[in-house]
């Protein structure tokens, strides 16, 4: 399949193109990155000619992608460091930046944050990116609420830390921003072949899967109990929840393994008891598709978001997986690198 591919940079302004940033010709392709390890969940690098028109400090900056003359964003980022450089013929700056969470890790308390008992969990996230500047959700709707007013977060703690423990407590994914930096609020999801929202097959030219695949597996201390107990002096008696793995088509389960291999975690705060069993439900599931990374390599491909479900097909392997981390390098004839997670029950 042929396909002509371009690059633009825009300079956003108060949400709106001003500008452009040139990517220096023979430096290093500018690059995009996602891992859904950490709070802020993607990056973004590239050296650049200088713009005068641009400021850095508080304008975004939001790669696209141009595929046979349509338009793919690639996200919005702001710039946190700016290196100057002087070549042979010309200046230009290198410039790395993260996705919007920026703005939610930048902003910290400064007096003790307060929620009323009975508060709905995603109205208190709301409230705290509007007050970071973020105004533009995309949300799946919760009835959860707080079950006790809240004061527990120190003046100087990062709202992202806040918004992402809130989260955590009704089984929301952390908060992450898609291509057009809109903030994402959604429910953890088990990956299934019926969510899949992409595919990958080396049999088919739409995918552009290049001819490589390598495998890891570390399954050998995977456990299959999981116990989960939220205990704090606002509630009378512990909580507790089990979990368990008995599923006789997963390699880690307590059915094939014949042995229990136990895991205690502490949950500091949870809406309810059905909130803190579908945690430790979570927390079973997520392992069962630990098991074996895999590292795939495509041409660009504009549409991934964080944790997508993407099916993956390469000569005689064929699985669901999550993809936890991708790199793009965008430049013509760039690369694509996926680090996927199959999801060893759905296999056999």
């Amino acid at each position: 399949m042929t396909r002509t591919l371009g690059f633009k940079y825009n300079v956003l302004r108060s949400g709106a193109i001003f500008s452009r940033l040139i990517a220096l010709p023979d430096a290093s392709a500018p690059t995009i990155r996602m891992n859904d390890s950490g709070p802020i969940k993607t990056s973004f690098s590239g050296t650049f000619l200088p713009n005068a028109k641009v400021d850095l400090l508080s304008d975004e900056v939001q790669p696209v992608m141009v595929i046979d003359g349509v338009e793919h964003p690639l996200g919005v980022f702001l710039v946190t460091t700016v290196s100057d450089s002087q070549g042979d013929t010309a200046k230009s700056i290198s410039v790395e930046a993260y996705d919007r969470a920026w703005r939610l890790e930048s902003t910290k308390t400064e007096t003790m944050i307060y929620f009323a008992a009975g508060t709905n969990y995603l109205e208190a996230v709301k409230g705290l990116l509007t007050a970071a500047g973020i105004t533009s959700v995309i949300e799946t709707p919760t009835a959860a609420s707080l079950t006790e007013a809240r004061q527990e977060w120190d003046v100087g703690t990062s709202y992202l830390t806040i918004v992402n423990q809130l989260l955590g407590e009704i089984n929301y994914k952390e908060i992450w921003f898609n291509q057009d930096g809109v903030a994402i609020l959604e429910p953890v999801k088990t990956p299934t072949a019926e969510n899949i929202t992409h595919t990958l097959d080396s049999e088919k030219v739409s995918s552009l899967l290049l001819p490589s695949l390598r495998r890891e597996t570390d399954a050998f201390s995977v456990p299959n109990v999981f116990i989960c107990v939220c205990s704090n002096p606002d509630k009378d008696v512990p909580l507790v929840a089990t979990a368990v793995n008995d599923n006789p088509a997963s390699p880690l389960s307590t059915v094939r393994r014949g042995r229990r291999i136990c895991t205690v975690e502490y949950v500091d705060t949870i809406a309810s008891q059905n909130e803190l069993q579908a945690y430790a439900d979570r927390q079973r599931d997520s392992s069962m598709i630990r098991g074996e990374t895999l590292i795939a390599q495509t041409a660009l491909l504009p549409g991934f978001g964080v944790d997508d479900v993407t099916a993956l097909h390469f000569n005689d392997f064929s699985g669901v997986c999550l993809e936890r981390a991708w790199t793009m390098e965008l430049s013509v004839g760039g690369t694509m690198s996926h680090t996927l997670e199959k999801v060893v029950y759905a296999l056999e």
